[in-house]
């Protein structure tokens, strides 16, 4: 049984710090990492649109995925995005993934260059049956080639070594379609929308593979803890601050929010991938301003809930 059947819980999407010269600045992660590991996330996940994957050559792709996985030391799971527009690049990926010890690997369809999705489901199927590790695929259709979820299905039940979705399509529908072809087949089922992080659990979603766990990952742990152990009223009132920060962060590009965000709390992500226009940058300014008064509020909201739930418990 692939070790990937076990993948279930917040699985954190990490960034990826830009460095001076453009490539992956690994080592400014490690602060991150150690309080992420701290807060008790289930698991890393490296290589998404969190971390930005479409900037970096696949050389500096690897060396940051080395240098999670030495950090991490096998503490918990990691996932790696194996996402190119070179089948080639994709499998070296996933051969260092399985080297390092990773899960799974995340695969979205390429991104760049336009595929019939005639042709698209059978050309993703032959690249991952060759690949060494179960396969999560990377639902993103605002950023790659559009594999429709109907295909997406098709692919789970054809691949033997696909054993899940990543859904980061950000409709409720397609979660629904997911959740709903779950009942006859089962696979894993992963929400990427933090928006919907709640209504995906409620759909049969294992747990999600969230950007929004790097910058408060009390909450989305919070929220998966409250809903699977029956607390339905926590798991909602946490849900609204995910739904409030969701928002804030959506009025940049992804994922320039999660990265001020970090820089608000003193982990340095360094430069943004290309300048601020005027507008973007009073957008910017207003949101971490935003951000520095709301998150201590948020944790006080946090922190009462989580009174409460004691309370009730020992009641």
């Amino acid at each position: 049984m692939p070790k990937a059947t076990l993948l279930s819980g917040v699985y954190t999407a990490l960034p990826t710090p830009l460095g001076d010269n453009g490539r992956p600045d690994a080592g400014s992660l490690d602060p991150l990492l150690d309080s992420l590991l701290a807060s008790g996330t289930t698991g890393f996940c490296v290589g998404g649109a969190t971390g930005e994957y479409a900037l970096y050559d696949v050389e500096g792709r690897l060396r940051l995925f080395r240098h999670v996985a030495h950090r991490i030391a096998d503490r918990v799971p990691l996932v790696l995005g194996i996402g190119a527009e070179h089948s080639r690049q994709v499998l070296r990926m996933a051969e260092v993934a399985k080297d390092l010890g990773a899960i799974a690997v995340l695969l979205p369809p390429p991104s760049y260059f336009h595929f019939d999705t005639l042709d698209l489901p059978e050309m993703i199927q032959q690249v991952a049956e060759s690949l060494p590790l179960p396969v999560l695929l990377y639902h993103l259709p605002q950023f790659t080639n559009n594999l429709g979820a109907s295909e997406a299905l098709d692919l789970v039940r054809s691949a033997g070594n696909i054993v899940g979705i990543k859904d980061s399509s950000g409709h409720r529908e397609t979660l629904e379609e997911f959740a709903a072809a779950k009942h006859t087949r089962d696979f894993i089922l992963m929400a990427g929308s933090d928006d919907l992080f709640l209504v995906a659990l409620e759909l049969s979603a294992d747990g999600g593979i969230s950007g929004l766990s790097c910058v408060f990952p009390e909450l989305m742990l919070g929220v998966y803890h409250a809903f699977r152990e029956g607390d339905l009223q926590r798991a909602a009132a946490l849900q609204s601050l995910v739904q409030e920060l969701a928002t804030a962060v959506a009025q940049l590009p992804t994922p320039w929010g999660i990265k001020i965000a970090l820089e608000a709390q003193g982990f340095h992500t360094g430069s943004l991938s290309w300048p601020l226009s005027s507008r973007l940058a009073a957008r910017a300014v207003r949101f971490r301003q935003w951000f520095e008064k709301w998150a201590p509020l948020a944790r006080e909201r946090l922190s009462d809930s989580s009174s409460r739930q004691l309370e009730n418990a020992s009641g």
